[in-house]
């Protein structure tokens, strides 16, 4: 019984030379540990092959950098080392993009060329995909099949972080589900994923030779009737591909002697066969199925890309070009297609805090203007055409109005031009004015002559002096059409006068009328043109004076006393356009600038505890500070509140500040949402890397939901999705409480639903976007389930639990090893200013209607504007994301040993916990 069956060993390894921490030197500090460990493996695997074991391996490299600059020039041996493997040995080659490429975070246009443009300069890949860090969305299956990808490697290790293991409890029922195939689901569509293992897992199994004498019984016994497949697959420089160093009586422990010593497990083991992901899939099909609507990342979760300041200065401006790209994509295919690509990777964005080093630092902001600068130049291009062309004319609009026509009256006004491109009725801009024009944003009126606009609210959002220089504009038109003139100019009615002066300044004395007597001379001093002469002064009573102006202080201070309790109030309501969402502010006393309480229809959301603004360093909290609560000032229409402060840090660093705004706006009446608009600048800790903050919330918020918590998410390729949060606890029971968690890509949407209702977070992707911008935090009492939501912040490193069968031990071991490749996100955060533009909306029921999806998408991904090169409006380019210098020039970090003094004890702990399992 079972004799026939066999269990098939695959080795992964993924080959990437580039990394943001690192430099471009061939030692410690750029990748000299990377090019001696691949040649390293190729003489391991070569030599088990001489010896008459049939070993095969899989290889994914990243291309650009790798394979095209560094290996043909200091590598040119592991080319035809690898070349002849796949030649030779049946080694499989597998996808895995030109740059390291983040697929899960690319639209459709960008997943195919990464994909498909992927020159790889030792051959032919198979259909069997291995992203980068194997993140991965469930969003994309279909596009991936469209490019021909048929499978996809992701991680299921029980040593963390990983892919699935905290997340798919179905691929934990059996050893027979754990290493065979399996089916990723995601609603119609499905994709064949190949679970892979660390090599830690087989330290954690107690040693490669104990597992597979455990398989084998159950194959011997009937428990399992089928062939297995163990994939390990790690990167090249996982210290697991080497020996751990643990001995007992001065001879290595068996299991612990990393690749070489899991070769020599496998001689003689007639049950044992070598095979590839590809090999094993012809003839042996997926066996079970799961399904995860969330997204998903060998780090864990998506942390790591999302959830720091320079990744959001960089992905914004990736974002804009896409954005500018839709004006044109019907006439050509985008010109920074690739160069989006190259942007979107891993060298990027992979964690390294606050920043990467200088060298990765530099090439991806050059790479990130050029890409938006490009695109805004192709955007003018289309415009000018429209001009010129006379074709353009307005949809549902006046017959015989050109788009570019003047009025009737032939007045010459200011203009600009809005680009519709999410075919809504709303849409969102930010607009640069330049200084000198606009002293307050009141005094901004936009007008349309040629269509109809319902309503419009702007805000400030940058100044020069006492001049607005930057406004967000949200704004509605009555019907939809591809493109508006918008007239604007800036009314100072209400202003006061400036005192007309002479172009000549002349001194009374200088002109003889002013020596004029009697009559002449009282008139002119009545006129004030002649000062009258001083009067002798008098003896003053010093005491009286003092005492006279100590009453005329006292009242002035009564009465501003008087005026700000006239101008103060108890609380502020903000509700949205149908009154469906309600936020009470309170406006006096400890918790001024606080959220009392949040109300959806009926039900209440939200208490005191709804929303919470905070830096944590040191285990000490400091909320944001509250100075000052008012009604906000617009343009157009529209209510609310505006509350500015200070950020503190325990550090005792001079305070960062604050400004915070809830905004009814007419304009949002189709997403029936209420605006939030945060200006945060961080407070700067002196010495980076010494003083660290821990978690950074500059906005989390916290609905009353307690049962069926679900997060609802926008993935890049356009579909919106949710998933529970029970998963984390079904998967392993020890995180029913979760610091940090980030399985959410988020397009511009993000949020949270109960059982009756749900509240949602967009965000203006043109103003400041991000990869994964929001992650969450669990926390399970009795009470039912306490989520979380912390949209451009952070909750630093997480505490999740993986499913180790060593009870931790091997889980320490990683994690001590790891330690100067793990960075908290929160070190990322001093000394940097963030500006924000949201929209909080909530819905009843399971599922928001497509209308409102449409509107809040509108409001996310935003309209697109040319300005008039004569007028003093213009389309922002600039950043809403301000680095200190020293984030720019971060020195190469080096790979140094670890202290063996923290691993002697954990080695100890390893060598009796192998030597108790070992049968």
């Amino acid at each position: 019984m079972g004799m026939n069956h066999r269990i098939h060993i695959g080795l992964n390894f993924h080959v990437n030379f580039c990394h943001a921490d690192r430099g471009d030197s061939n030692d410690n500090n750029g990748f000299g540990r990377d090019l001696a460990q691949i040649r390293s493996i190729l003489e391991i695997l070569g030599k088990a092959n001489n010896e008459g074991q049939p070993v095969r391996a899989a290889w994914d490299f990243e291309n650009e950098y790798t394979l095209g600059r560094i290996l043909p020039s200091l590598g040119p041996d592991v080319i035809e080392g690898v070349k002849a493997r796949l030649r030779e040995r049946g080694d499989e080659l597998m996808i895995s993009g030109s740059h390291a490429d983040i697929l899960a975070a690319m639209t459709g246009e960008e997943l195919k060329v990464a994909v498909k443009g992927a020159n790889n300069i030792l051959g032919d890949t198979s259909d069997t995909l291995c992203s980068y860090k194997n993140i991965f969305s469930p969003t994309q299956i279909g596009l991936l099949k469209k490019t021909g990808v048929g499978t996809v490697v992701l991680g299921n290790s029980s040593v963390g972080p990983d892919a699935l293991s905290t997340v798919a409890p179905e691929l934990r029922k059996s050893a027979y589900v754990q290493y065979n195939p399996t089916t990723y689901r995601h609603g119609n569509e499905s994709i064949t994923v190949m679970p892979s293992y660390s090599p830690a897992d087989l330290v954690d199994a107690g040693a490669l030779k104990n597992l597979l004498l455990e398989l084998r019984e159950k194959q011997l016994s009937g428990d399992i009737e089928s062939d297995l497949f163990i994939l390990i697959s790690e990167d090249i420089s996982s210290p697991f591909w080497e020996s751990l160093g643990i001995h007992s009586l001065f001879t290595p422990v068996t299991g612990t002697e990393g690749l070489a010593g899991f070769l020599k497990d496998l001689r003689k083991l007639d049950y044992v066969a070598y095979n590839t992901p590809s090999g094993y899939l012809k003839d042996h099909p997926a066996v079970s199925e799961f399904s995860f609507a969330g997204d998903i990342s060998g780090a864990g979760d998506l942390s790591a890309i999302g959830e720091l300041p320079y990744e959001r200065l960089f992905h914004t401006r990736a974002e804009r070009a896409r954005m500018y790209s839709k004006t044109y994509a019907a006439d050509k295919a985008s010109e920074t297609l690739s160069s989006r690509v190259k942007l979107l990777s891993g060298i990027g964005f992979s964690g390294a805090s606050p920043a990467p080093v200088r060298e990765r630092f530099d090439a991806a902001d050059k790479l990130s203007r050029e890409i938006q600068e490009t695109e805004r130049k192709a955007v003018n291009e289309k415009e000018m055409s429209m001009r010129t062309s006379g074709r353009q004319r307005l949809n549902n609009s006046a017959i015989g109005k050109h788009l570019y026509s003047r009025r009737k009256d032939d007045e010459e006004r200011n203009s600009f031009i809005i680009m519709n491109t999410a075919g809504q009725k709303t849409m969102t801009f930010q607009l640069a004015i330049e200084s000198g024009q606009c002293p307050k944003i009141g005094t901004l009126v936009l007008e349309c002559d040629e269509c109809q606009i319902d309503s419009y609210t702007a805000i400030p959002m940058d100044f020069d002096g006492r001049f607005v220089v930057s406004a967000f504009v949200m704004m509605r038109f009555v019907e939809v059409q591809n493109t508006y003139k918008i007239y604007y100019h800036f009314d100072r009615s209400d202003l006061p006068k400036e005192v007309h002066k002479p172009l000549i300044e002349v001194k009374p004395e200088e002109i003889p009328v002013f020596h004029a007597e009697g009559a002449m001379k009282r008139l002119l001093e009545a006129q004030g043109k002649l000062k009258k002469p001083e009067e002798p002064k008098q003896d003053e009573n010093k005491a009286v004076a003092d005492r006279i102006a100590a009453m005329n202080d006292a009242a002035s201070v009564g009465r501003a006393a008087v005026a700000n309790a006239v101008t103060e109030k108890e609380s502020y309501v903000v509700e949205s356009r149908s009154r469906n969402l309600r936020i009470v502010i309170t406006g006096t006393g400890a918790t001024k600038g606080k959220v009392r309480e949040v109300f959806y229809g009926d039900e209440k959301i939200g208490d005191d505890q709804f929303l919470a603004s905070y830096l944590k360093s040191n285990g000490v909290v400091k909320e944001f500070e509250c100075k000052k609560i008012e009604d906000v000032e617009i343009a157009g229409r529209g209510e609310g509140v505006r509350i500015t402060g200070e950020v503190h840090d325990s550090f005792g660093s001079a305070p960062g500040n604050y400004t915070l705004m809830f905004i009814s706006s007419p304009a949002l009446k189709g997403a029936d949402g209420i605006f939030v608009y945060l200006d945060v600048k961080y407070p700067d800790p002196s010495g980076l890397g010494i003083k660290k903050y821990e978690e950074v919330a500059p906005f989390q918020i916290s609905p009353l939901y307690r049962a069926g918590v679900s997060v609802i998410r926008k993935g890049f390729a356009g579909e919106i999705s949710d998933y529970p949060v029970s998963g984390f606890t079904k998967t392993v029971r020890e995180n029913s409480n979760v610091s940090s968690f980030n399985h959410q890509l988020t397009a511009g949407l993000v949020g949270l639903k109960g059982a009756l209702s749900g509240l949602t977070i967009s965000f203006a992707r043109e103003v400041l976007g991000s990869m994964a911008v929001c992650p969450g935090r669990l926390v399970t009492d009795g009470d039912g389930q306490h989520v979380s939501l912390n949209p451009f912040g952070t909750y630093g490193r997480s505490d999740r639990k993986y499913p180790s069968l060593s009870a931790g031990i091997v889980q320490k071991y990683s994690d001590i090893v790891n330690e100067g490749k793990v960075y908290n996100a929160a070190e990322g955060y001093g000394g940097v200013r963030e500006k924000m533009c949201m929209c909080l909306a909530g819905f009843a029921g399971a599922n928001m209607t497509d209308a409102q999806i449409g509107e809040l998408t509108a409001f996310s991904d935003g309209a697109v504007i040319c300005g008039d090169e004569a007028g003093v409006i213009h389309p922002f380019e600039g950043d809403n994301v301000e680095l200190p210098s020293k984030f720019k020039t971060l020195p190469a970090g080096s790979d140094m040993p670890v202290d063996e003094m923290l691993l002697k004890p954990i080695r100890t702990e390893i060598a009796k916990y192998i030597k108790g399992k070992k049968k």
